[in-house]
């Protein structure tokens, strides 16, 4: 049976961390470890922000219908996968912030050469 959830992909911005994706297989893990009583590592982005990213009941939804099409998959179907699955901007980018807007500045906002020369 296939866990879903490792393959469904979550694009974060954190004040503290920046920009990073992570799956939601992390986030079921996080809202696990927490209802068992585990309070994280205070090095990292503690369970607690990650157990709040996705609703636990949207989660448990997603694996229980994809549990229920595999299981009701016949012949001549031999495997189901996803991809090419469509990303949802669900806020608007429109606006760069100045940190990212810095990034690419401090590199002089050259585009490294696929050869390795000088662009």
């Amino acid at each position: 049976m296939t866990d879903i959830l490792k393959a469904l992909s979550v694009d974060v911005h954190c004040d503290q961390c920046g920009d990073f994706n992570l799956g939601a297989d992390t986030i079921a893990e996080s809202q696990r470890l927490l209802a068992e009583g585990c309070p994280g590592s205070p090095h990292e982005c503690p369970p607690a922000l990650f157990a709040t990213l996705l609703p636990q009941a949207a989660l448990q939804s997603l694996q229980r219908a994809w549990s229920a099409l595999e299981s009701a998959t016949q012949s001549p179907i031999r495997q189901l996968s996803l991809e090419g699955s469509p990303r949802l901007a669900l806020h608007s980018i429109d606006n760069l912030e100045a940190r990212a807007i810095a990034r690419w500045e401090d590199d002089g906002g050259c585009v490294p050469s696929e050869t390795g020369g000088n662009p």
